[in-house]
């Protein structure tokens, strides 16, 4: 009598891969949630530091509230910085909102580019507030 013996090999091939296909359709399924008040305005920031960091002076003032980019062109928004400091790196610690206002408290480094501080770090918190226009959220830029 012969028994004829059926490999599982195959079967647990197709099994791995529609297990991988489950864990990536979920992932997709996750990435789709809605994001947070909170994590947009997080997300906004850390762009508009990064532009400033880069020195990307009109690409930061495109994060500025429609108010303040009526009455202060791009052309002029990088006359408000001065040059006595160079921004090192940004880290967003806290975003609490309210319905139309967030406040956002963010990390800074930076080094002295002045006499008689040239080359000392320093890490400060800076606090920011981010207001709601027309649907998006802005840095509230005070004249």
């Amino acid at each position: 009598m012969s028994i004829a013996f059926q490999s599982r090999a195959p079967r647990r091939a197709m099994f791995a891969t529609a297990l991988a296909g489950a864990v990536l359709w979920l992932a997709g399924c996750a990435s789709l949630q809605p994001k947070t008040t909170e994590d947009v305005v997080r997300q906004r920031a850390e762009e508009r530091w990064a532009a400033l960091i880069d020195a990307q002076f009109p690409k930061a003032w495109q994060y500025t509230q429609p108010g303040f980019r009526a009455i202060v062109k791009q052309v002029d928004y990088a006359k408000r910085f001065g040059a006595g400091a160079r921004w090192d790196g940004v880290q967003v610690h806290e975003v609490t909102c309210e319905a139309e206002r967030c406040a956002v408290r963010v990390r800074l480094s930076m080094t002295m580019l002045t006499p008689p501080f040239i080359g000392q770090k320093i890490v400060n918190l800076v606090d920011e507030t981010w207001v709601r226009e027309d649907g998006q959220w802005w840095f509230y830029q005070a004249l």
